[in-house]
């Protein structure tokens, strides 16, 4: 008989890194068969201003833990996967449902999509703090996405494990890549940046239109393209406005959010994808993997597990603003051999650490291996912390 597996998390909409992952996790062929899955959703309708308060939130989340008290009082969850929150209303619910789940279960298993929960911790109140970090010393295996991230659980859960990110591995294959690369090498081909992300001010798609912009001044052949919902539509319109203003509106083009075949095909006709992130909660973007996917050399920063992730593959910006962003895009312009290394490294790396298979077998394994014994974990935590 099937172990039952309880995931507890957000699932599309909206369209982001964690709630993709969840999808993936509980719709995956591979966890279906050795488990049977259950998934309760912990995106909250029709609320703005996410980690602020509020009653519909309050209500909402009561509702999300009665199901899962229900759930677990009647023994239908032998393991349960809960992916954490990073902000303070959140952390809260969830040390609540850990609460209420605690010995109804074989195991407790955090999965840490991001890198802000050691700031949200450290944020509570004395009492409040209290009560969630005792709640979290009950999880069994907390989940993150780089070594570089493990602090965020201040060596709470028993036991700590590194699993990265991953995407279907025929997402983009090795043909495709070729016979768009025979387009991108004509005579007057235009160098076209790709943003695929959500536009929020901290990501920095501000930054990177005004350095596009500046390029354009210089009369560089080259255009930028934006995907992704926009959440600071104040910013996006004034940019938006001077890029109109001064006639460089065919070069610097909002798609809206796009997926699927649509999202396959701008990621193919890009030679390179800018992500100038200073995004607080940022871990490991799927956007990045994609790219790689994709053989794109990345543009980004020193955020979360950026740095790891895309070392070899492209570009890290020690300083986030107009100028360094211009000058790191004219290096991949200009230097042919620099950008052929990013491209190939990219796609390599993508195949050997980030796909879909590596990333489920990889849960999959922490579901299976269940709690270690109490050396296991005190040496686990002593290998994993020097």
């Amino acid at each position: 008989m099937k172990r039952r597996l309880l995931v507890i998390g957000p699932v599309p909409p909206p369209i982001h890194g964690e709630s993709l992952a969840i999808r993936h996790l509980a719709g995956s062929e591979m966890t279906r068969e050795k488990f049977q899955v259950t998934v309760v959703n912990t995106n909250r309708k029709r609320v703005n201003g996410g980690g602020k308060f509020s009653f519909i939130k309050i209500f909402q989340d009561i509702a999300i833990m009665i199901r899962i008290r229900r759930i677990a009082g009647k023994g239908q969850a032998d393991i349960v996967y809960l992916s954490i929150s990073q902000t303070k209303l959140g952390l809260l619910r969830d040390a609540l449902i850990i609460f209420l789940i605690a010995g109804k279960t074989d195991q407790i298993v955090a999965h840490l999509h991001g890198n802000h929960l050691k700031n949200v911790l450290e944020s509570f109140h004395r009492i409040p703090a209290g009560f969630i970090f005792h709640m979290m010393r009950k999880i069994d295996t907390g989940i993150v996405l780089s070594r570089g991230l493990s602090a965020n659980f201040m060596n709470l859960p028993r036991r700590i494990e590194v699993i990265a990110n991953g995407i279907e591995k025929d997402f983009i294959r090795t043909q495709e890549i070729a016979s768009f690369s025979k387009v991108k090498s004509g005579e007057g081909h235009c160098f076209t940046l790709l943003y695929l992300s959500n536009l929020i001010e901290a990501k920095g798609f501000g930054h990177l239109i005004l350095a596009v912009v500046d390029l354009l001044r210089q009369q560089l052949n080259v255009r930028l393209l934006l995907a992704g919902q926009i959440y600071d539509r104040k910013r996006f319109d004034q940019l938006m406005a001077q890029v109109a203003g001064e006639q460089f509106d065919s070069r610097i083009r909002y798609l809206g959010t796009v997926t699927g075949v649509k999202k396959k095909q701008l990621l193919l006709r890009s030679d390179a994808m800018v992500l100038p992130t200073r995004y607080r909660i940022e871990g490991q973007p799927i956007s990045i993997i994609e790219g790689m996917a994709a053989g794109l050399p990345i543009i980004s920063s020193a955020q979360g597990a950026i740095p790891e992730l895309i070392e070899g593959s492209g570009i890290v910006l020690d300083t986030v603003d107009r100028s360094s962003i211009a000058a790191a895009i004219r290096s991949l312009i200009t230097d042919k051999a620099l950008y052929k290394k990013y491209a190939l490294n990219g796609r390599k790396t993508f195949l050997e650490k980030y796909t879909m298979d590596r990333y489920i077998d990889g849960l999959i394994s922490v579901f299976e291996g269940g709690g270690a014994d109490e050396e296991k974990d005190l040496i686990h935590r002593q290998l994993f912390l020097s």
